[in-house]
């Protein structure tokens, strides 16, 4: 398998190929909104290095490179332009989402993050509706995730 692509399960919300450089640039992003609110928390950055680069199976290098980046001098129109997302069905979708998930992932979905998740919504021409949907959608998960632990 090329080195530069990673190919990860059709389950995941639908994209099957990616190029290495777009894992990257997305994590980037990912920081640059979490990290919006001025800080990206211990429970965002585990997220980001744990749970989504599992579920994408990035290797080491980019984790790294994902722990080393500057989110305060993060541009997300600069972010968005580099890694063409446009290229993949439902990817600027999938990365609102992914961003509140991150975002919410310290238990606090701060204003200036979610301000940051609007605007990242705008450049990548997601509707409000849709941004608003995917949030609801979100602490319907957080929710069921509290009541699974309630209750077992």
């Amino acid at each position: 398998m090329d080195t530069d692509i990673f190919k990860i399960a059709p389950t995941f919300f639908g994209i099957t190929m990616v190029p290495k450089a777009s894992w990257r640039e997305y994590g980037y992003a990912l920081l640059t909104i979490a990290g919006s609110d001025g800080d990206v928390s211990d429970p965002e950055l585990e997220w980001l290095t744990v749970e989504c680069a599992e579920a994408v199976g990035v290797d080491e290098d980019l984790i790294a490179d994902w722990e080393e980046y500057d989110f305060e001098e993060g541009d997300l129109e600069e972010i968005f332009y580099a890694f063409n997302s446009s290229s993949f069905a439902n990817f600027n979708k999938l990365l609102i989402y992914e961003a509140i998930r991150m975002s919410s992932a310290d238990g606090d979905y701060a204003q200036d993050e979610r301000e940051q998740v609007h605007h990242a919504a705008q450049i990548l021409k997601v509707p409000m509706d849709t941004v608003m949907a995917i949030e609801a959608l979100v602490d319907l998960e957080h929710a069921a995730n509290k009541l699974r632990l309630t209750i077992l």
